[in-house]
């Protein structure tokens, strides 16, 4: 089980992973507790920061995927990851119940976990709730994830905290990112300074600093 001291450490490039659960189309559109295009946008930017820092990604739908009523993923994700191979469901809600998903998950080697998912109130609250019980540090990214309302969402994250699952969204995570690569390795951290910039002109909630010139 993850220990107190554990659960403090920040997010890092060495002990994160991001999920993608069921981010597809379709299921997007019934999506009424954040403006879809925001949804879209923020989905899109999780992804490509995920790419900016290396992350390992698992990416999932259900459904029967892309042939299912559900649809696809969203394109900004499959763009993204080529070469990642989405692990389509048909019988399980809970990802962490289907083998091939929850082998993928466990292979990362990561402690922490970011999900991303549609619907927030089942596709990302039973795989939370089942890594948080083998001891995984889980992560909503609320920004990059819906529900069917926003009382319904406002119920389902407080389910998650109370089980020790921390909201987030994806600006700051792109922050903490930063913030802990640069205290591993400077040099390292100032030369992605001008990728990152680019990507908080592009998903930020407001113009990055980084992308007007100012000096580090």
């Amino acid at each position: 089980m993850t220990s107190h001291a554990e659960y403090l450490q920040p997010i890092t490039a060495d002990n994160a992973a991001v999920l993608f659960i069921d981010n597809q189309t379709n299921l997007s559109l019934g999506v009424q507790s954040i403006d879809t295009t925001l949804l879209r946008l923020n989905t899109e930017g999780l992804a490509e920061l995920a790419k900016l820092f290396a992350l390992p990604v698992v990416l999932t739908t259900t459904g029967g995927g892309a042939d299912g009523p559900s649809g696809p993923l969203l394109k900004p994700i499959t763009d993204a990851f080529t070469q990642v191979p989405i692990i389509n469901r048909l019988e399980y809600l809970n990802a962490m119940d289907d083998g091939h998903f929850a082998e993928a998950v466990r292979a990362t080697g990561r402690t922490k976990f970011i999900l991303s998912g549609i619907t927030t109130d089942f596709c990302l609250l039973y795989p939370a709730l089942s890594l948080m019980k083998e001891g995984y540090h889980v992560f909503i990214a609320v920004d990059a994830s819906g529900c069917w309302t926003k009382q319904i969402e406002e119920n389902v994250i407080l389910r998650l905290v109370q089980a020790g699952a921390t909201p987030t969204n994806v600006q700051q995570l792109a922050g903490e990112l930063q913030s802990t690569a640069a205290v591993k390795d400077l040099q390292a951290s100032k030369a992605q300074g001008k990728a990152l910039g680019e990507w908080f002109a592009r998903y930020g909630g407001a113009t990055s600093i980084l992308a007007m010139g100012v000096p580090a």
